[in-house]
């Protein structure tokens, strides 16, 4: 199930360095506003809700969506494996 990008609460965190929106919910692509990009996050494997990989959709573990600002550079595969010390900062941000 999928549910509408403007109906969905976000919280605010950085994601490979860029300011991102993230919510656990799965994100219905045409709903989310021009000029925006939505990434799937998926888990690991033993389900502790470890984010491990993003990619433009993930079937199984789906962990939740970003949206950014800015398009990620992913790949050539299109799946960004997730490096917990360099690309994701689950922390808000700082205002």
């Amino acid at each position: 199930m999928t549910f509408h990008a403007m109906t969905e609460p976000y919280e605010e965190i950085t994601v490979c360095g860029k300011p991102a929106l993230f919510t656990s919910i799965r994100i219905k692509r045409g709903t989310v506003p021009y000029g925006l990009y939505a990434y799937d996050v998926r888990h690991d494997d033993e389900c502790r809700g470890i984010p491990c990989e993003i990619a433009p959709f993930v079937m199984v573990s789906h962990r939740g969506t970003i949206i950014l600002a800015e398009p990620l550079e992913l790949p050539d595969d299109g799946r960004r494996y997730i490096d917990e010390d360099t690309d994701w900062n689950y922390a808000p941000l700082d205002h």
